[in-house]
């Protein structure tokens, strides 16, 4: 005998009724006996006239097959048994429950592909900031000269002139885009090398890009 569920098997439905009416009236019937969680009824010519239906639990299961047990329907008697299987509902319920624990379980696992890829990203990006780190220093080394060069610039080079053409011994700028780098050109050393001082902080001159150096130019 097949142990009690909350899953009954209902057979010897008349296959001739829509599935529609006939859906509508298993509810019917069997919602008398608890609460009906999903009712499967067949659809294919090969389960037509077969039902499973779903309680919430194995008493209310019990009860129903007690009560309807040979009930005529549509003209034709029920053989209700308990399902030999949980309905998909349930299955599917369950399958979901493992694999949220498996997925959980999986994601606290160590990847060493994973982590073996993400140690080099971080190398590499250890090594740009180093070199970018150099690169600006080299450029700091550089003896004063009355221009100036502006280096790695990607946005808002349109705001150039008003940046600096208001500055003290202001002559001229030349934007090489090609090139990404701009000349910006003083009287004498001492108004360059004041405007190297203003501009130390960079902040102001991270709108032209977050890689920005200014420095003398080399004579």
């Amino acid at each position: 005998m097949t142990d009690p569920k909350p899953t009954i098997y209902v057979n010897n439905l008349n296959d001739r009724v829509s599935l529609t009416i006939l859906n509508n009236e298993l509810l019917n019937l069997f919602n008398k006996y608890g609460e009906i969680k999903q009712i499967k009824t067949g659809k294919t010519m090969k389960l037509k006239g077969q039902a499973f239906i779903v309680f919430k639990s194995n008493e209310d299961a019990n009860k129903a097959i007690e009560g309807l047990q040979n009930h005529e329907l549509f003209s034709k008697p029920m053989r209700i048994v308990y399902a030999k299987h949980n309905s998909d509902l349930i299955n599917d319920k369950e399958t979901i429950k493992q694999r949220k624990l498996a997925k959980k379980k999986e994601a606290t696992k160590p990847n060493p592909k994973k982590r073996k890829l993400q140690d080099k990203e971080n190398q590499e990006d250890k090594e740009k900031k180093k070199k970018k780190a150099s690169d600006t220093n080299e450029w700091k080394k550089l003896p004063p000269n009355h221009i100036l060069l502006l280096q790695n610039i990607t946005e808002n080079s349109s705001e150039l002139d008003s940046t600096f053409e208001e500055l003290e011994g202001f002559i001229n700028i030349r934007f090489v885009k090609v090139r990404n780098l701009a000349f910006i050109e003083f009287e004498n050393e001492d108004c360059s090398t004041k405007v190297l001082k203003l501009f130390e902080s960079k902040e102001e001159l991270k709108k032209f890009g977050s890689d920005i150096i200014l420095s003398y130019a080399k004579k």
